[in-house]
């Protein structure tokens, strides 16, 4: 295999002539690069890390005391410095006195205790827990302070005659309602997701999408069979699409990662999994190409091939037999290691790439430049044949 760069030159130039002439393609990559500089000039990826963290703020918890002793006193004095509390005197409250998601801790009247069925009963301190919802294991933190303060007060464990209950038992229309509303595309949206979303779509549409139709219309039009026939060799053919299609998916995406993740760029891994995927998508235009007769039929079969990937990806997490299939294809890797080749570059962890090895990125890699070397193989067999 000779690649002759007087040659190349030609093709390539050929290539990008072609490419410059078709509009409504560069609108589309050009359009998914201004997606990127809107989505990190609009704050839009802040704001969505902002809004899991004020929801997942707890309630202050509330202690509310019929008498105001010194063990009371002295449980104001400890929580000062260490746990956030809100103290309230039980002649404070009103009819409806606590919000739905209050976590509190009622110190009561002393109550007798006959619950032994000994003698006349003891009396102890009646202390009632309240919590929200249908889940009494939110109480636990503020309890656990509760308790071990307790104990220190009276010098033991108190024998308190303990009841626990929620504010208002949650109705069937109110726990739809929450669960509805805990439901927030803030929950799932993050920088990585983002850019590694648009990635993928910068890196089909530029190494296949591009690819199967510019190369189905040489075909359909008859170019293709007069390229064939002048001194260049197919591989020389083949090589100056690469360049050329490759090079314009690796560069649009490194505009994008330069507005999403500027740090990214430094990154090595980042560099590599864009090439690995880029390969990739050239094995799987060229297959398209190679099979299909008219323009028309390519680009729907690059639709196809997207739908029926990323549906066995999806059904991978349910059935087992995807997973072995879904294991197959470079995309899953592809997606795994730009997401971690993002989180690389910020200041959160890198755990998504410490659980990544180098077996895997072996596959990644192996799947995508066997695949591509089995479309070359077919391709220059196909073509010969027509």
């Amino acid at each position: 295999m000779k690649l002759r760069p007087h040659v190349l030159r030609a093709l390539v130039r050929k290539d990008v002539a072609r490419l410059l002439r078709n509009g409504p393609a560069l609108m589309m990559l050009g359009l998914l690069v201004i997606v990127a500089f809107v989505t990190a000039s609009s704050g839009l990826v802040e704001e969505a890390h902002a809004a899991p963290a004020a929801a997942e703020r707890e309630p202050i918890p509330w202690i509310v005391y019929w008498d105001d002793n010194d063990w009371i006193r002295t449980l104001k004095r400890r929580a000062r410095g260490r746990i956030e509390l809100r103290f309230v005197d039980a002649t404070e409250l009103g009819s409806d006195p606590y919000p739905p998601d209050a976590l509190v801790i009622e110190v009561r009247q002393p109550v007798l205790d006959r619950r032994n069925g000994v003698g006349r009963g003891v009396t102890r301190q009646h202390i009632r827990y309240r919590y929200p919802g249908s889940d009494p294991n939110a109480l636990w933190p503020v309890t656990r302070w509760f308790l071990s303060a307790s104990t220190a007060y009276f010098g033991e464990i108190p024998q308190f005659l303990e009841t626990i209950e929620p504010i208002t038992p949650p109705t069937r229309a109110q726990r739809t309602q929450a669960a509805l509303e805990s439901v927030s595309i803030a929950d799932v949206l993050s920088l990585p997701l983002i850019a590694t979303a648009l990635l993928t779509m910068i890196q089909f549409f530029g190494a296949c999408g591009l690819l199967v139709s510019l190369t189905a219309q040489e075909r359909e039009r008859g170019t293709l069979r007069a390229l064939l026939l002048t001194p260049a060799s197919f591989f020389e053919f083949m090589f100056s699409k690469a360049l050329v299609h490759g090079g314009l998916a690796i560069g649009t995406s490194a505009l994008a990662i330069s507005a999403l993740q500027p740090a990214a760029l430094s990154s090595p891994l980042f560099w590599t999994t864009m090439v690995v995927m880029t390969c990739g998508y050239l094995a799987v235009g060229t297959l398209i190409t190679s099979f299909a007769k008219n323009q028309a039929a390519p680009n729907l079969l690059s639709f196809a091939y997207l739908l029926v990937v990323g549906a066995m990806n999806l059904l991978a997490h349910r059935f087992e037999a995807f997973q072995f299939l879904s294991s197959l294809s470079f995309e899953r890797y592809g997606l795994l290691f730009t997401i971690a080749s993002l989180e690389q570059a910020t200041s959160e962890t890198a755990s998504t790439a410490s659980l990544l090895g180098s077996r895997q990125f072996f596959m990644f890699a192996l799947i995508a430049i066997g695949l591509l070397l089995i479309a070359t193989f077919v391709g220059q067999r196909r073509m010969r044949a027509d």
